[in-house]
């Protein structure tokens, strides 16, 4: 093979990533790649001018730059229970956030013209069932980003 054409386990080892983490860039990023059959292919230079080319603040989504989460582990009897109580609550709190996620800095009411979307994944080990409510971003709900 041509040395500047390179397979997947050529490319690991030339970006010095794990396969993991070049299979998660080839399926968000616009890696120069051409899957030829089963069998991915790259290009040394392509690669090195792709590096070159990026920006560490493009990958900084501006969208999510302020997050407030929290994880609850449990039996899944357990776990819808507990999602219907969170909706018990923040719909006795005039639909405010704050009345379950505590460490927000202010409070943020869920506007009526709102959107669910209710979505089933697999993606990589894990698979999600997840209920998102979301709506456009108003002015006066804006955060500061995160600090770490």
């Amino acid at each position: 093979m041509d040395n500047n054409i390179l397979n997947l386990e050529q490319a690991i080892d030339f970006l010095g990533v794990s396969e993991k983490t070049l299979i998660k860039l080839l399926r968000e990023e616009h890696v120069p790649a051409r899957k030829i059959g089963r069998e991915w292919r790259f290009n040394k230079q392509a690669l090195i001018n792709w590096i070159a080319s990026g920006d560490s603040m493009d990958y900084i989504n501006q969208n999510e730059r302020y997050i407030v989460s929290e994880d609850i582990s449990g039996e899944s009897t357990a776990l819808f229970d507990k999602i219907d109580e969170m909706l018990k609550t923040v719909k006795e709190h005039g639909y405010k956030i704050k009345s379950i996620l505590k460490q927000l800095d202010k409070d943020i009411e869920v506007p009526d013209n709102s959107t669910l979307r209710i979505s089933y994944k697999q993606q990589r080990e894990v698979e999600r069932l997840e209920f998102k409510v979301f709506w456009d971003l108003r002015e006066n709900s804006r955060f500061e980003s995160n600090k770490k």
